[in-house]
């Protein structure tokens, strides 16, 4: 049996960590027997009293089977945050560090856990800056922050093994995975590379004007908005296949072409079409909201020119982001919401994208969901080939209960993580699904790049453009 395993747990009071993934994969580590225990929760709200929700049985459950320690980070500087981590690690030794924070805390909690090496397991998104989407030189320290992440780990692995890594859902899950099958079977047979791949994303969580003063791990008033909310995740899928099958490219010409900003889409009748019929004509109220909510990215295109190396234009692929798409939503702001005790997706949030893919000539895959969170996912995958390269040009595959269905799921990967810190190898079936830092260097950048240009077009600044090499 593997040696006893410690866990610090950052944001373990919020719905992803105490009910949906984190808190339910620890527990189920201890009843098969795994001596794991989470020792510590860092979050500003009271992991004890978050437990009496109604929602929130499996984090009930870890506070009464662990008894772990509660830190309260709330008003605390960095040097004061990390002598009160320092103290709670000499007393209990983690082993792993979970992190489920709000993104733009996330550095310095990665960085310190690194420095001491202590593996790492942290939600997506790895890095934002707080005012990110109109302070140019927040966005910029993004990619500075992976920087030096990267020179932390190198100490860190110079003396023992300490790993980082991503619960990525789509790198792990069967239908992305055959996906790039696909991908990586035509690069490989016939030398043809991604020529197009267009993905529109819609987020279909309504918002009641004065809710994006709310809201816990994603909230607007950091000055960061939808990329930083679930966009990780396309960007992540977009960079991942162009590296499986890059053709001819060896660089993107990334341009930012759109971009409408929480205030400018509450100058809409987009903001209160929907509250009207849920609340009556005229009730809902557009209240003055802090000048870094106003300026938080809600909808985006981006645009990425593929270049080949003598410069000629070898592709493009396009990222559209739009927040505030069809809701089922038919509730309005109660009571409980006002004190972040409901999260929004579970009020008419939408899972719904749209994902066109061609390799040239040879192939072309489109993937299409369209569903409400919290039911189960439907994926269809249609993809045609050239009769000249198979004897099967037509195939389609729909993919039920997608996400909680797939043989590898977040909470796999959570349990592969806890095995690797504590020693022990990874299960064979997950351990090439697991998304270690060094991954992701394309989707870093790609995601610092998004919001250089993104806090650029706050200045006013005119035809911004960045270059980011697929390799290197």
């Amino acid at each position: 049996m593997a040696r006893a395993i410690t866990i610090l747990l950052v944001g373990g009071s919020g719905h992803w960590a105490g009910r949906e993934n984190h808190a339910p994969a620890l527990l189920e580590m201890q009843q098969s027997g795994w001596p794991v225990r989470t020792a510590a929760i860092c979050d500003p709200r009271n992991p004890e009293k978050r437990a009496q929700d109604e929602d929130m049985a499996p984090l009930r459950e870890l506070l009464q089977k662990d008894s772990p320690e509660w830190i309260n980070p709330d008003g605390l500087s960095r040097t004061e945050l990390e002598t009160v981590l320092d103290h709670a690690h000499a007393t209990h030794r983690f082993s792993l560090v979970i992190i489920a924070c709000n993104p733009v805390h996330h550095r310095d909690y990665i960085l310190w856990a690194v420095s001491r090496g202590i593996s790492v397991l942290c939600d997506k998104p790895l890095l934002v800056e707080e005012g990110a989407a109109y302070d140019p030189e927040a966005a910029r320290r993004i990619i500075g922050g992976y920087e030096e992440l990267d020179r932390a780990l190198t100490r860190a692995r110079a003396t023992a093994p300490c790993h980082l890594a991503m619960p990525l859902r789509r790198r792990a899950n069967d239908v992305y995975r055959s996906i790039a099958s696909d991908i990586t079977e035509i690069q490989q047979t016939h030398g043809q590379g991604i020529t197009s791949m267009q993905l529109i994303k819609n987020g279909g969580l309504f918002r009641h004007p004065e809710e994006y003063l709310l809201g816990d791990a994603h909230g607007y008033r950091s000055g960061v908005g939808a990329l930083s909310f679930s966009s990780y995740h396309y960007i992540d899928l977009l960079a991942w296949y162009l590296e499986l099958a890059p053709g001819e490219a060896t660089a993107v010409r990334v341009t930012n072409p759109y971009v409408r900003r929480v205030g400018d889409f509450l100058r809409t009748r987009q903001a209160t079409a929907l509250a009207d019929l849920i609340d009556g004509p005229g009730a809902t109220r557009i209240p003055e909201l802090p000048p870094q909510v106003l300026a938080a990215e809600a909808d985006f295109v981006f645009h990425l020119e593929l270049r080949a190396e003598d410069g000629h234009k070898a592709g493009l692929v396009t990222y559209a982001c739009h927040s505030n798409t069809y809701s089922h939503r038919t509730v309005g702001l109660q009571e409980f919401d006002r004190t972040n005790r409901q999260p929004f997706r579970e009020k008419g949030r939408m899972s719904q994208f749209t994902l066109d893919i061609n390799q040239g000539s040879i192939q072309h895959i489109g993937v299409f969901k369209n569903d409400v969170v919290g039911e189960d996912y439907r994926i269809r995958v249609q993809r045609r080939r050239n009769p000249v390269v198979t004897g099967e040009p037509y195939a389609e595959d729909v993919f039920h209960n997608a996400h909680a269905g797939s043989s590898v799921t977040p909470q796999d990967v959570l349990r592969a993580m806890v095995r690797l810190a504590s020693g022990e190898a990874a299960p064979t079936q997950v351990a090439d699904r697991i998304s270690f830092f060094e991954d992701q260097r394309l989707s870093h950048h790609l995601f610092g790049t998004f919001y250089e240009l993104i806090a650029m077009d706050a200045e006013g600044a005119k035809a911004t453009e960045r270059v980011v090499e697929l390799a290197g």
